[in-house]
């Protein structure tokens, strides 16, 4: 499989085109941009969990998995002085936090091992573990609201 994206880049918006579809990408105007698209680093993590809500139905379909849905929340967090131009600071997320919540009537067990086996094969969770960023991975099954 091979991916690729073109875009064109005018002041800080880029906009991407991915096969059939489009991409906006832009900063907000306190870093420049005019806050029309979602940011690069926004983007990245919706990336994230876009993967890993994927692997988890691919997965759970193989596990024979109740997933009901899926919902998820995700902060990183860096220092912004390394993309500024300060080299002794990394300019990438220094850690990544993520929520999981699954509408389910499996055990906590089984979503451990759902959240184990995705943890292993989402292309992208693996990038950032890989490159050595603390990312930490929480699921649980959501709270049930009548």
């Amino acid at each position: 499989m091979n991916v690729k994206v073109e875009g064109k880049g005018t002041g800080m918006r880029t906009d991407a085109v991915a096969g059939k579809h489009t991409i906006a990408i832009d900063e907000p105007e306190s870093f420049g941009g005019k806050d029309s698209a979602i940011d690069p680093l926004s983007a990245f993590l919706a990336s994230l969990i876009a993967c890993e809500n994927v692997m988890a139905q691919l997965i759970s379909n193989e596990m024979k998995f109740d997933l009901q849905g899926i919902s998820f929340e995700v902060d990183g967090s860096l220092d912004l002085a390394g993309l500024m131009g300060d080299l002794s600071v990394k300019p990438y997320f220094q850690n990544v936090i993520v929520k999981a919540y699954l509408e389910t009537s499996e055990s906590e067990e089984r979503i451990l091992e759902l959240q184990k086996a995705v943890d292993k094969r989402c292309p992208v969770f693996r990038t950032l573990k890989d490159a050595g960023i603390p990312i930490e991975n929480h699921w649980v099954k959501a709270e049930v609201t009548v």
